[in-house]
C-alpha cells in the first residue's frame, strides 16, 4: 500500500468516526475523555507544539493509560479534511475505527 492511499484510508476512517459522533478533536477534549476511559486512540499532528505534545502523553502516563498515540499528518490537512477548526489533536472513542486506523497506519 502506497503513502497516498494509507492517507486516504485513515482519513476516511476518521471523517466516519467524526460523522458516527466517534471522535474528538482538541486538547481539552481529549484530555476529558482521556480521563473518562472514553479514548482507544489519540491522533497527534507531526506540527503540533511539543507542549501540547507533552500535556497529552504526561496525562496518559500519570493515569496508566494504555491508549495508543500516533503522529500523523499535519494540523492543517487533518482538520481541513475533517471539516473542524486547525487542531492538531484528535481522539477516536470508538475500538473499531482505532484498530483499523491504527492498521493502515502500520502498513
Amino acid at each position: 500500500m502506497d503513502s497516498e492511499e494509507k492517507y486516504s484510508h485513515i482519513i476516511n476512517l476518521m471523517q466516519f468516526a467524526r460523522k458516527a459522533g466517534k471522535m474528538v478533536s482538541g486538547t481539552d477534549a481529549c484530555l476529558r475523555d482521556l480521563r473518562n476511559n472514553n479514548l482507544k486512540l489519540i491522533i497527534i499532528a507531526e506540527d503540533t507544539s511539543l507542549k501540547t505534545v507533552k500535556r497529552i502523553t504526561d496525562a496518559r502516563n500519570i493515569l496508566e493509560s494504555a491508549v495508543p498515540i500516533i503522529r500523523w499528518g499535519t494540523q492543517k490537512e487533518l482538520s481541513s479534511a475533517l471539516g473542524l477548526p486547525i487542531s492538531g489533536i484528535f481522539g477516536i472513542k470508538d475500538g473499531q475505527f482505532a484498530a483499523k486506523v491504527l492498521e493502515y497506519y502500520s502498513n
